[in-house]
């Protein structure tokens, strides 16, 4: 009889060691599922984190782009307002020749 209460008590042994393993098992896995959970949230964000950095990055450039692009266009425009001011001021000394020529024959033809 004693030794089946050996076999039972090796019996009882055995279970509880297999009890005890799976249960460290399943904390392992659980430490583990934690641990993956954690790496991909903190990959999230940086991935997000990245993408904004780019995206502003992106905007920036195009800003700069436009920016640079309206003070090409406004010195065209300067550049095509100054040459057209001057044309005008020639014109304008021209008729004023003209205009004292006509005065002159006018006065002239007065006389």
């Amino acid at each position: 009889m004693e030794t089946m209460i050996t076999k039972e008590a090796e019996i009882l042994k055995e279970i509880r060691n297999s009890e005890e393993e799976s249960e460290g098992i399943l904390k392992e896995a659980e430490a583990e599922k934690q641990r993956i959970i954690e790496k991909a949230k903190n990959d999230s964000l940086k991935a997000i984190s990245d993408k904004k950095d780019e995206i502003i990055r992106e905007r920036e450039e195009k800003l700069a782009a436009l920016r640079e692009r309206a003070a090409s266009l406004r010195n065209e425009k300067l550049q095509e307002s100054k040459k057209s001011a001057i044309q005008l001021k020639a014109k304008a000394q021209k008729n004023i020749s003209k205009a004292v020529e006509l005065v002159m024959e006018k006065f002239e033809e007065a006389i």
